[in-house]
Parts: structure tokens; sequence; C-alpha cells
């Protein structure tokens, strides 16, 4: 116990002792004279001069002296900002070297330090004068002399601390930097430093997330071989692939995975000075004593997608390795190997990175090959809705030359045997032909290449099935792939293609369009034959795409999401030319007619054009085509009511713009029970404005013309004006049922009317109008008006009326007539009232007023009122009971 105590006494006194000196020691460092003796061996130590703040002494941890908020100042070659700062500088001194009256530091450790690696015009680093040199053979390391000259003070090992290193061209500051820096340099026997340094990189302006960590590990030589020889190795783990394009581009391009990286570098001896003899030349190339530096890495790619997919197992992934060499100096490397691997694809290539004269790499990709099925991977990877089961067999043979900057296609040739695609969604698998496609001048021309899908579906073996057999299901590709006009890599690139083929069976190649998620059709479907003839360009600049060439349909069905039934085209072709485009419909059945016409548009007119002919018009089949079925009504869907949550479909932005306009023949129109014959009209149609204009058609004997404007918005409005004349009321009256039999002469007339709503029931409630009536020897049958003339005979016979003219007024789901005048041989009557869209009658007939003065008072006309139905007519004395049918005296005919 008691040597416990004075164990324990001995020990407090040592650490009394060592806090005393400590602090001693700490007071004298603050002096002028200690101040310049520390600040000279520092500025020895890394050859700079030196700034600090404040020097402090501890022997609790040791012999280390604190050097607080240190500057070390820029050699003025590289500019006159700082090379070095720091927090914190804390140096470990030599106990041997103290003992044996020298001053020498151990271990430098810095705190937070920034470091500024410069580089000048010649290529070479500020950091090539700084680490201190091996010592020299047989000497002895430290420092001892006066402080007027002193030496060098030899740093053996230096520990860095949550560092900062900046990169600079003279005074021009790099926007990549390396942050959270640490790790150790350390000095060995033979005057070779160790590295092991860690750090994470950055860039100004750009939020990097998961950028990985950087590790830079191996031996290089002190500044006096400048930094020769070495042998680095650097390491870039668990880095985001779009991290690391932020990081070197500076943008998002939308891609996501993993990278990973190693890179060995190893610089040899330098090389001997060349030696010129008598009368030759000076010797060009590096400068004397360059080094020769070998290089070589490889990088991994894995989990590559697109960022609006998720991450799948088997997204793709690629190795890509590189051997270079490079002289220091010299302005241009060279690059013995390159090789990108991946799962079914091999390219391997040589190149040359030349910055002499600005960046101009060249790069030659020989004897390669690129698999079918890895294309397939990464565009399945960075495409949404690609079908899942989709697999393709066959290579592409490469062997061409790249270069220049931004990279682009030089010289060379790509080939293929051929290949196939095969997915449980395809219909049947599609075959790949021949392809040879030649490199020249920064562009890429591929030689004619078959794309063909079986004509017979594998379930189908029936006679139909055999017809198929013998048509062709080809289409023949071919086309190129040019550069800008400034002869660079732009995108979109300019371009043409020409399409030729035919194939009875278009549904298969719209399934292929959307297993390979680039959809043709967008609200609409095919099933049927085409054939095409295409050829399309494409320019930079260009607003569009040039397309010419024809499209022949061959009973192709199509279905439109704007109407309820299939559209036939039996025969039609559509024919591109530099100036327009013309449609002509040779067979073709939609909304329940037979159509065949030409409907043209010029490409510098958003204005379309047509002149069409139809077999029969009819209501009652444009209500199966376009009325309210399974689905929202024509009219709801063409003004955007069919779903107002949803918004419209896309489609209906290009019916808003569309602009057309034409002539309409129609053979008949029918509005059951109504029919037109020989219609023929001038149509415009301005997106939801329609106005059919100078219409006319034989109507019942007679003629009809007139004028109708549509506007097709939320709450359509339709408006019409016309005039009929001489139609035939008997054959009217047959059309109509509640008339057969019961009209008869012949009448002329004008129309005015307007509505609006979606439906029958709106339309008729919302229906507006005026207009006038005249007739000639006018019958009605089952309405004996002659007993409100004078006269003996109880029950007189019914005539004809020679002349019926009045006006009259639509409104209220009823026509309200006026002052219409009916003439017959007995006399004139007058008559006026209702008649209700019901067929309720509540009309009043009077004789007119010049009859009726000239009549004696004896003999004075009584007026009627005319009740029921259209069907059922009851003439009624006013405050009397009701008369007897009328009809039984009527006349018999």
């Amino acid at each position: 116990m008691m040597r416990k105590q004075k164990w324990l006494r001995w020990i407090l006194s040592l650490a009394l002792v060592l806090v005393v000196l400590s602090a001693a020691f700490s007071r004298a460092l603050r002096t002028d004279a200690a101040r310049r003796y520390l600040i000279a061996h520092l500025a020895a130590s890394f050859g700079r001069p030196v700034e600090v703040a404040r020097f402090d002494f501890s022997l609790l941890d040791g012999a280390r002296l604190e050097a607080q908020s240190v500057t070390v100042s820029e050699d003025p070659h590289f500019g006159n900002e700082y090379f070095l700062r720091a927090d914190t500088l804390t140096a470990g001194l030599r106990w041997s070297s103290l003992l044996a009256g020298r001053f020498e530091f151990g271990t430098l450790s810095l705190s937070r330090p920034s470091l500024n690696l410069t580089r000048d015009a010649d290529g070479h680093w500020n950091i090539e004068r700084w680490l201190p040199p091996a010592s020299p053979a047989g000497s002895r390391p430290g420092f001892v002399g006066p402080l007027a000259a002193p030496r060098v003070a030899h740093l053996y090992r230096i520990q860095v601390d949550g560092g900062r290193i900046n990169f600079k061209q003279l005074d021009d500051k790099s926007p990549f930097a390396l942050l959270d820096v640490s790790g150790q340099v350390e000095q060995d026997g033979a005057g070779r430093w160790q590295l092991d340094l860690e750090a994470r990189p950055m860039r100004a302006g750009v939020e990097l997330q998961d950028i990985g960590t950087l590790r830079l590990r191996g031996t290089i030589a002190g500044t006096s071989a400048r930094l020769q020889p070495a042998e680095l190795n650097l390491t870039w783990r668990n880095a985001s692939l779009a991290d690391a394009l932020r990081l070197a581009r500076q943008q998002d391009y939308g891609m996501r995975g993993e990278l990973s990286m190693d890179l060995d570098a190893r610089i040899g001896p330098p090389l001997p000075n060349p030696v010129a003899t008598p009368g030759s030349s000076p010797v060009s190339g590096p400068p004397s004593g360059a080094a020769q530096w070998s290089i070589s890495g490889e990088a991994r790619l894995t989990g590559i997608h697109s960022w609006t997919l998720p991450e799948r197992d088997d997204d793709p992934a690629a190795n890509v390795s590189l051997d270079a060499s490079w002289q220091l100096g010299e302005r241009r490397a060279q690059i013995q190997k390159v090789l990108v691997e991946m799962p079914g694809s091999h390219l391997e290539g040589t190149g040359d990175l030349d910055w002499g004269r600005g960046f101009n790499p060249q790069f030659h990709i020989e004897t390669s090959s690129v698999g079918l099925n890895d294309i397939l991977s990464w565009y399945r990877a960075l495409h949404p809705d690609v079908a899942e089961n989709l697999r393709m067999e066959g290579t592409l043979g490469v062997d061409v030359t790249l270069g220049g900057w931004p990279i682009e296609l030089q010289q060379g040739a790509i080939a293929s045997t051929g290949g196939t695609l095969t997915g449980a969604s395809l219909p049947t698998p599609l075959q790949i032909g021949v392809l040879n496609a030649s490199v020249s001048g920064g562009g890429l021309d591929f030689a004619p290449t078959e794309v063909s899908l079986s004509a017979v579906p594998p379930d189908q073996a029936d006679e139909t099935a055999a017809n198929l057999a013998d048509s062709s299901n080809v289409f023949q590709l071919r086309g190129s792939i040019l550069p800008a006009s400034n002869g660079k890599d732009r995108w979109p690139m300019n371009w043409n293609l020409s399409i030729e083929g035919a194939t009875p069976r278009a549904q298969d190649w719209l399934v292929l369009s959307q297993t390979l998620a680039q959809p043709i059709n967008k609200g609409w479907t095919a099933a049927g034959g085409l054939a095409v003839k295409m050829r399309g360009t494409r320019r930079v600049g260009s607003p569009a795409t040039s397309w010419l060439g024809t499209v022949d349909f061959r009973e192709l069905t199509l279905s439109p999401r704007q109407v309820n039934q299939p559209v036939r085209l039996g025969r039609a072709r559509a024919e591109f030319t530099p100036l327009q485009l013309t449609i002509s419909l040779a067979d073709v059945e939609a909304l329940g007619t037979a159509w065949q016409g030409t409907i043209s548009r010029k490409n510098i007119d958003p204005q379309w054009t047509f002149d069409l002919v139809a077999d029969r018009i009819d209501a009652a089949e444009l209500d199966r085509w376009l009325g309210p079925r399974a689905r929202p009504g024509f009219l709801a869907r063409f003004t955007s009511l069919g779903n107002s949550d949803a918004g419209p479909p896309p489609e209906d932005t290009a019916v808003a713009h569309m602009v057309a306009h034409g002539h309409l023949h129609a053979d008949e129109v029918v509005v059951a029970p109504l029919r037109l014959d020989q219609f023929d009209a001038e149509t415009e149609i301005d997106g939801r404005t329609i106005r059919i204009s100078k219409a006319q058609a034989d109507f019942f004997g007679g003629k009809v013309a007139g004028t109708m404007d549509a506007q097709l918005v939320a709450d359509p409005t339709y408006e019409f004006q016309g005039r009929f004349d001489r139609v035939n009321l008997s054959q009217l009256g047959q059309s109509v049922t509640f008339l057969t039999n019961r009209i008869a002469g012949t009448a002329s007339g004008n129309l005015s009317l307007t509505t609006h709503g979606i439906g029958h029931q709106d339309l008729m409630n919302a229906m507006q109008g005026n207009g006038t009536l005249s007739a000639k020897n006018a019958e009605i049958t089952g309405i004996n008006l002659a007993g409100l003339f004078p006269g003996d005979d109880p029950d007189p016979p019914s005539d004809p009326f020679a002349f019926i003219q009045g006006t009259f007024r639509i409104h209220g789901t009823g026509i309200d007539i006026a002052n219409f005048v009916l003439d017959q041989p007995r006399g004139r009557l007058r008559a006026d009232g209702r008649i209700d869209f019901t067929h309720a009658l509540n009309l009043r007939i009077l004789p007119s007023i010049l009859q009726a003065a000239t009549s004696p008072a004896a003999a004075s006309p009584l007026g009627y009122l005319l009740t029921g139905t259209i069907e059922d007519p009851k003439l009624v004395l006013p405050n009397s009971a009701p008369r007897p049918s009328s009809s039984s005296g009527s006349r018999r005919r």
C-alpha cells in the first residue's frame, strides 16, 4: 500500500512538472526570438514563407509544437494566393534529436487545412517543389545551424484531417475540389513518401448527394527528383452515376446507377537528355528529364436505369478498362488499349489524346462486337413501358474510327448477319435481315435491311391463314445519319430514312410499336393491309420531318376513338409530295355510307381542302356511329364533356385546331322521316365551328336551300336559315306517319332556327325560330272547315284551299301560328294558335275580317276551336259541346 502511494506521488509530481514545463516553454515561444527561430525552421521545411498567429508547446502528449492559424505562402511563379492554410499545425519533435542538441520535426499534423494545387503554363505543379527531398547519402537527418541560413528541417510524416484541396491553372480556379481530405504522407528510409489519403470530390454550384469516396495510395519520390519515380493507386467507390455525371458535366442526364473505379499510375525514372550531333537540328518533343507515366484503370457501371424507372435486378452493367502512357510535359497521351465489356458485347480499341491545339481525341475500335440483346437491355432500362419478356438474338460487328470533340464517327463499318426479336407479347418473332452500314465524313449510312413478321400468327391454321401465308409482311429500311452542317454532332442529328414494303396485318406492327414503348397509334386501332413507300428527311433547325411517298390502304379496318363503329378503308391512298398531302378515297365505308373523293392539305397551309361524295347519309346511322352508346357521345367527346375530371384526350387538341373547307355531295340524306336527294353544300370547319353554306337538295318534288352554323363548344349551339320551294305535300305526308294521306298540294317558305344543348330532348327544349309558309291547292284530310262559311247545307263538302299563307314562330316546344290566311272557293279563313311538339292542337279558326264585314248579320259566321291532336282533330264551337267529328262529312277521295 505504501509503495502504491509512493508511485502515485511520483506520477503526480511528474505530471505537475510537465505542466509547468509546457507552460514555461509555451510562454518562451511567444518571444520574438523564438517566433523567428520556429518560423524560420517551418519555412525551411515547406520551402515557402510561413505566417503563424501563435505558438504553443506541450509535453503531456510528447514534445509537440502547436502553431495556430498557419499560412504558407505560394511560390510567386504560381501566383499570389496562399499555398497552404490550416487552423492548427501540430509538429512532433524527435526526442533523440533534442537530446543530441538538434531541432528536428517528426510528425506534422494539419487540422482543417486548405491546399491550392496550381499548374503553370508548362504543365508543372507547385506540389513538385513542396515535399522535402530525400536526405543525401551519408548525411544525418535534422537541422543544426544559425538562424540566418537555416538548412531544411526534414519532415518524416504529415497527417491531415478535414482538409480541402483546390485546383488552379495559374490564377484561374477550377470549379472542382476535394473535401474532407484525411490520411497521412510518410517518408521511408529511402527518401520516398508513402501516401494514404481519402477525400470526397465536389464541384462548385452543384449539389451532390452520393458522390462516394476517393482514396489515393502509393509512393512518390521527393521534390528533388520531381516526384519521380512514383507508384499510385486511386480508387473511387460507391459513387452515384447521376452525381458523377453532375460532377463532370454539371447536368443531370436522368441516368441512375452506381460507379466504381480503380486507377493505377506509374512514373518511370527521368529520360536522359537528348544528345544532338554536330549539324543536326534540335530535337523536338518533351523536355529533357521528362517522366514517363504508365496509366491503367477500370471503371464498373452497375444498375444503370432511367430516373423515371425503378431499379431492377437485370439493369444493364458495363466494365471499361484503359491502358495509357504519357510523358510529363507533352501535350498528348497514347492509349494502348481501351476495352468495354458487357454480357454480350466486347469493344476493344486504341486511341490518342491530343490537347496541343484544343482537345482532339482519336479512337479506333476494331474487331469488336455488340450484342443486340445488350442494346435492348439498355433501351429497356432508359425507356418506360417496354415489355418485360423481350429478348434479341444476334450481334453487330464494329470497326470504326472516332475523333474530334464533341466526339464523332469518322470512318469504318458496322455489319450484322441479322437478328431476331422474340417475346410473349409479340404475335410472331421479328426477323432482322443482314445489316451493312458504312461510316464516313462523320455520318452513318446503312444499306437496305429487311425487317419482317410472319404473315400467319402461330395460333391461326384455317383457310384464312393459308391465304395470308401468300402475302408479304416485310418492310425494307435504308437511310443515313449525318452530322450538322458545321461537322459536329448535335442531337437530334440530321437523318433520312426510307421505308418500303407491305403487310396484310397492320395490327401486328402496332403491337410491336406498343411492345417497344413507341406506339404509332394514339386513340385508334387498325387491322388489315397496307403498303408503304415512304422517305423521310430531318434537318437540324427544321420545324418538322419531311416525308415523301405513298401509303396504300387495302381492306384496312380503322377504329378511331371518336366514333363507335370501325371505318373500312377498302381502297384508299395517302400521297405525300413536296407541296401537299393528298388522301384519295376510292372505296371507304364510314358513318354508315360509302365515300369517294379527295382530302388534301398544302404543306405551308394548315387548312385542309376536301371534295367528298357519299351514297346515303342517314341520321340514324350517324347516331349509331356518333351517339352515346357504351362510351360518351360524339358531341361529348368532341367538346371534351365525356370526362371533365380527366381532361380532354390528346386528340382533342388536334380537333380544336383543325381548319378545313370543301364540297360535300350526298346522293341521299335521311333525317327520318324526311329525306333530301342530291344534297350539295360548301362546308367550312374551323376548330369547333362548322358552317354549311350554299346547301341545296331535292326535297319531295321541290327544292330546299340554306345555311347552317354549329359551335361545338361545351354547350353546343346550332343556327339554320333556309328556304323550301314547291314541296309536294302529298309526298311529304307519305314519309311522315301521322300525316300519311292527310295532306296534299305544294308548299314553299323559309325558316330560321336556333337551338343548343346535347341530346334530342335538350335540343327540342331549347329550339327557337320563325318562318313563313305559302301553300297552293292544299288539302287537309280529316278537317272540314266548310261549316264556317254561310250556307244552308248543314254538312257541306270540304274543298281544297287554293292558297294558304302565314307566319309562324317556334318556341317552348311548340309552334305558334299567326294570321294564317286560308283561301277556299267558299271564302277565306284566318287561323292562329299553337301546335305542340306532342301533336296537340289549340287553334282558333275564323272567317277573315273582310268576309265577316260583307256577310248579312243573320248569317254571321261562327268561329271554331281546333283541338285534339294531329291524328285526331276536333272542331269545337266556343262555349259549346264538341261537334261530331268532321271526318264523317269530308270528301271521299
